[in-house]
């Protein structure tokens, strides 16, 4: 499927116009805008359309894919526990990305999500529904960690060949007494998180 350049600059319109109604909006008002309450669009719904275009951009036909964030169920949930990631992106019924997305991301959140990659990797009923060539990405508004964090997650948690993370605002939380969206959108990251998405979706056309 060749490739729509219009594509890609009307979902990067999608984001900028998330980030320009949200410049100004402190505490709860910031709050619901990002969660999506109160009919607001939520981060979350901007990220799932980012991935169903990206998926379009790179020719998959919508009858072979499917986007959710279901649990993965062992078959006693008193023995083990379920898993999940905020979405599940499914090609040809094997789980080819798994996408957590939040505002802010900090320390403890980020060594609780690479627990959860590998908890996926390693246990056999989740790893039965994920492809050979599954991918982890981390999408934030904030994403306030140091490379050390990663290099240290990649050696206790392991499968950092596996993880990548995408910081969606240039600077971190609180910046300049600024919100998520005050200073604008980091393009180059967006792109970058682009890039990776039709890239890897397109090893399954």
């Amino acid at each position: 499927m060749k490739a729509n350049p219009a594509r890609p600059r009307a979902v990067r319109s999608l984001v900028e116009s998330f980030y320009d109604s949200g410049r100004g909006l402190t505490s709860k008002e910031l709050k619901n805008y990002t969660s999506g309450d109160h009919n607001h669009p939520g981060f979350e719904s901007v990220v799932m359309e980012v991935l169903t275009s990206a998926m379009t951009e790179a020719g998959i036909t919508s009858r072979r894919w499917e986007i959710n964030g279901d649990y993965f169920n062992p078959e006693d949930k008193q023995l083990e526990d379920p898993q999940r990631l905020d979405h599940h992106v499914w090609i040809d019924g094997k789980c080819v990305l798994a996408v957590e997305d939040r505002a802010w991301i900090d320390k403890p959140f980020y060594t609780l999500k690479r627990a959860v990659v590998r908890n996926m990797m390693k246990l056999p009923y989740v790893r039965e529904k994920l492809h050979d060539d599954v991918r982890f990405i981390i999408v934030g508004l904030s994403i306030d960690i140091l490379p050390r964090l990663v290099r240290t997650m990649d050696k206790v948690q392991g499968y950092g060949d596996r993880v990548d993370h995408f910081n969606l605002s240039p600077y971190r939380r609180g910046y300049k007494g600024g919100n998520y969206f005050d200073h604008g959108m980091n393009k180059l990251e967006f792109d970058r998180l682009w890039t990776f998405l039709v890239d890897h979706f397109g090893r399954f056309v």
